[in-house]
């Protein structure tokens, strides 16, 4: 794959992930999972308190890498999902070309 090729696919990854997201934000399911979230940030935070300066930026500089790891994998995963879909219509093309003839 080009990197011309690859740019283009990431930014069509991109922009179906802001579609995702707009989706989910209005899912009841969602939204809950969030809240339960935000009440465990807090209490995550009245615990990290205990912490010291140092301690605090070694699990910051974890959890964001963390984050940013996590990142690259649902990019992955995306970008395969796509190759597969086109392998799936390519095979898919050939078959009722087969069948046609």
């Amino acid at each position: 794959m080009t990197s011309m090729t690859r740019e283009m696919i990431n930014t069509l990854l991109n922009s179906r992930v802001e579609i995702a997201f707009d989706k989910v934000s209005a899912n009841t399911e969602y939204l809950s999972v969030c809240k339960q979230q935000g009440k465990a940030k807090n209490e995550v935070d009245k615990l990290f308190e205990r912490f010291s300066e140092d301690e605090k930026q070694t699990i910051q500089r974890y959890t964001e890498g963390e984050t940013h790891k996590q990142h690259f994998e649902i990019k992955e995963c995306y970008l395969q999902g796509i190759k597969d879909c086109f392998k799936l219509f390519s095979f898919l093309a050939g078959v009722e070309s087969e069948v046609q003839l």
